[in-house]
């Protein structure tokens, strides 16, 4: 286990769960709800309606109602700002196609195991 894990998670879990976690999820909740809702019918780029589809998919097996808001607003925000902002989708267009290549190239390491708590089937891809 790393130093920073054992750090986050053995000698200060509570306090990164009570004053660190939770005040993000809280703040970026509260953020994404000041923007509209990402639709097909409302955005022009294609890679949105790729992702919009992704995060269909995603919440079709997701089911854990206590990060549900998390990952909402983590949906509207990133869409948000790749949709009307080139800086931003250029830079999240490039670390997508570095993330893919390392996942093609095998040096990205899925998981060891799946834990299916709090996903509604098996599959993981």
């Amino acid at each position: 286990m790393s130093l920073l894990s054992i750090d986050i998670l053995r000698t200060r879990r509570q306090y990164f769960v009570d004053k660190v976690k939770a005040p993000l999820m809280k703040a970026l909740v509260i953020l994404a709800g000041r923007y509209p809702e990402p639709t097909k019918e409302n955005t022009d780029k294609h890679n949105i309606h790729v992702l919009l589809d992704i995060w269909d998919e995603f919440f079709k097996h997701e089911d854990n109602p206590g990060r549900d808001g998390l990952f909402k607003a983590i949906r509207k925000i990133t869409i948000a700002e790749y949709e009307h902002d080139g800086y931003y989708s250029q830079r999240i267009d490039w670390f997508l196609k570095k993330l893919a290549q390392a996942y093609v190239d095998g040096e990205w390491e899925p998981p060891k195991s799946w834990n299916p708590s709090c996903w509604r089937s098996d599959e993981r891809e």
